[in-house]
């Protein structure tokens, strides 16, 4: 029964504290108003009385306090608190309707005690008086006092101050206005001559509100302050760092557009004159035939050269155009090894093969292709060509960019054209980087510390940075043609659109003697995907160059080329490109499978026929590129396709017509703290 009876009793103490705690933290303030009457007199002094009206929700509470700071007067002196009529007697014991008055460091405290209050309103009045507390300035003098102090802990939901002047003036020299945490808000109104009110709220626990009236200036004996003097002085330094700041600002952003629009248009002048090529216009919107390299001469450019020359920049694609012109000029075969045949490489899947009677190569780029891809030997698999034969790739390119540069298409490679100006890019964007920190630290150091790192420091060079990347971007257009060059890219672009929408131009079934020969130009161009698919949906025949595992048929090393080697059947030689490409005609399905009957066996549709091929392609493209960047295309093709208001006798005047102290708030005396417990 006793340990019933301590737990009973521990249990109930606990409660008691729970209930306790939670009381004290439902307790909060709100002041539903408070209000001021000040009264400036001729000797600078200034009487103040405030009434507060108070919300206490939960409690108890026994106590407030207010602290006005001595900063920007010269004393202050509270003459007592009121409460409905009854003065409260100054005692330090902390009794209930008593007051003391404290100095806390440089801040005078005011302390009234009340009787304990929980769940009701009360109105207090808080009477004392200023000592010189005016602004002395022969432009007119002010009176400047934050009525509503940041450090509270409750929300006040409005004020009225009513400010009475020591003379009366005419209204249109009366100069008023209120601030909200340094910013200029409405809320003065001179109500006559000798009069000025001013209204706010509500108003968040955090948020500071000043009032400032300038009336004109002899009307008070008071003569300018140490503290008035320390504080112009201040401001004057601070009014000299905001001018330097705007001037920097000024001219920083004026820079700032400067570059940009400079740069833009210097970016948009060099390509004008160093990277844009004639414009030449053709009677026709496209050529059914390769153009002549040269008029009347019967040539063209091979496949590889087309590409290089259109796009500006040699890489894989140009090199797999090579592989098909050698197959369909009889050079080369390609052979898609049986699945048994497959090594521990997935990629190993494609062999080439060389032909003992292949007719000569007339190009130094494809005697270095042949040198570097066969070794030698009459055959290679796709693992023996992946192990160092990327790195072999650039003399091909070097020696297309100088053949295109001897026929006179190109003043200068573009290649080194690009690299040039992407270089001198680079260059630039490396240096900016120190330099712009170095000019950071100056111009902290020199203006102001706000500048470090600032949106107005660093605007200018980020507008040269953009400028510098956009001229790295831009470098792959300024390479410029020949107006021989850029006759003959329009010419080939014309012949490529040809390609590229065949079925708009033709009925594709019965042109699919075009299928094999200008496979390698669309291989070039990108587009063979679209220029497979386009021939297989028509049955035409497969390349007899081509032989997928499937087939089971071997290639004899002597074999014929699939078509003859003729002006009229090889891209390479055939005739001027206005016309349509004749060709050796037709070839009939008893002299090459179709691809439906290629497939046949291991495929069984025309599509995995197109699929395999593709394959082809793409491995060939991943085993020739995997180890050198260089030897990729580029994405994309480079050619192929609070403001202030004026015043007067109104509620607000512009903050720039005081006579001194600034046009932003901050500057008046008063602020402090208050509370409630």
């Amino acid at each position: 029964m006793k340990r019933f009876a301590v737990g009973l009793a521990l249990l109930l103490m606990l409660c008691a504290l729970a209930w306790s705690d939670a009381r004290a933290q439902s307790k909060s303030v709100v002041v539903e108003r408070r209000d001021g009457e000040m009264i400036l007199r001729a000797d600078g002094t200034v009487q103040v009385v405030e009434t507060w009206v108070v919300n206490f929700q939960g409690g108890p509470f026994r106590f407030a306090f207010r602290a006005i700071p001595l900063k920007r007067i010269s004393s202050l002196q509270f003459q007592g608190v009121g409460e409905s009529g009854d003065a409260y007697t100054r005692a330090n014991d902390e009794r209930p309707n008593t007051y003391r008055v404290d100095m806390d460091g440089n801040r005078r405290v005011l302390y009234w005690y009340f009787e304990p209050t929980t769940n009701a309103t009360r109105v207090f009045e808080l009477r004392y008086t200023l000592y010189d507390a005016l602004r002395i300035y022969d432009g007119g003098d002010q009176f400047w006092w934050k009525f509503i102090e940041a450090e509270r802990g409750y929300p006040i939901e409005a004020s009225r101050v009513t400010v009475r002047l020591p003379a009366e003036f005419p209204p249109a020299e009366i100069l008023a206005t209120t601030y909200e945490n340094g910013d200029e808000t409405g809320g003065a109104q001179v109500l006559n001559g000798g009069v000025v009110e001013f209204t706010g709220g509500p108003f968040a626990d955090d948020v500071e509100w000043e009032i400032r009236a300038q009336f004109p200036h002899g009307a008070v004996t008071q003569a300018a302050q140490p503290w008035q003097k320390t504080d112009d002085a201040i401001h004057a330094q601070q009014e000299l760092a905001a001018q330097r700041m705007e001037r920097f600002s000024f001219f920083a952003w004026l820079t700032t557009w400067i570059v940009l629009i400079g740069g833009s248009l210097g970016l948009l002048g060099l390509w004008f004159v160093g990277g844009r090529d004639a414009v030449i216009a053709l009677p026709a919107e496209f050529l059914n035939a390769p153009p002549s390299a040269s008029p009347g001469t019967g040539t063209v450019l091979t496949p590889a050269l087309a590409g290089t020359l259109i796009d500006e920049e040699a890489n894989v694609r140009d090199v797999l155009a090579t592989l098909i012109d050698w197959a369909q000029r009889g050079i080369i075969t390609i052979r898609a090894l049986p699945q048994g045949a497959k090594t521990a490489d997935p990629n190993d899947d494609y062999t080439f093969e060389k032909i003992n009677d292949a007719p000569p190569l007339a190009h130094v780029y494809e005697r270095e292709l042949m040198q570097n891809l066969f070794k030698g030997e009459t055959r290679r698999s796709m693992l023996s060509i992946r192990h160092g034969f990327t790195a072999s790739l650039d003399s091909m390119f070097d020696s297309l960019y100088n053949e295109l540069r001897a026929d006179g298409y190109w003043n200068a490679r573009p290649d080194r054209v690009r690299g040039q100006y992407r270089r001198f890019a680079w260059l630039l964007l490396v240096l900016v980087c120190p330099v712009a920190f170095l000019f950071q630290i100056l111009a902290s150091v020199l203006v102001g510390k706000e500048l470090f790192f600032s949106m107005a420091a660093l605007a200018p060079w980020f507008a040269l940075g953009a400028i510098l990347m956009a001229l790295l971007y831009l470098s792959r257009y300024l390479p410029r043609k020949t107006r021989a060059g850029a006759e003959a890219t329009a010419q080939w672009n014309a012949f490529r659109r040809y390609l590229e929408n065949i079925e708009k131009y033709t009925n594709v079934a019965a042109a699919q003697d075009q299928f094999e020969k200008y496979l390698p130009y669309a291989v070039a161009f990108g587009i063979d995907k679209t220029w497979v698919e386009k021939f297989a949906a028509v049955e035409t025949p497969a390349p007899t160059w081509y032989i997928a595992s499937a087939t089971g048929r071997a290639p004899s090393a002597t074999r014929s080329p699939s078509r003859p080697s003729s002006a009229d059947s090889s891209p390479v030689s055939s005739g001027a490109g206005t016309v349509s490409g004749g060709g050796g005609g037709p070839v009939s399905s008893a002299s090459a499978p179709s691809l439906d009957s290629a497939a046949r066996g291991a495929f069984t549709s025309l599509n995995s026929v197109s699929a395999s091929f593709f394959s082809m392609l793409n491995t060939t493209a991943l085993t020739f590129t995997q180890t050198s960047s260089s030897a990729a295309p580029s994405s994309g093709s480079f050619r192929s396709s609070g403001s202030q208001s004026s015043w007067g006798s109104s509620s607000r005047s512009s903050g720039s017509s005081f006579s001194g102290g600034g046009s932003r708030g901050g500057g008046g005396g008063g602020g402090g703290s208050s509370g409630f417990g």
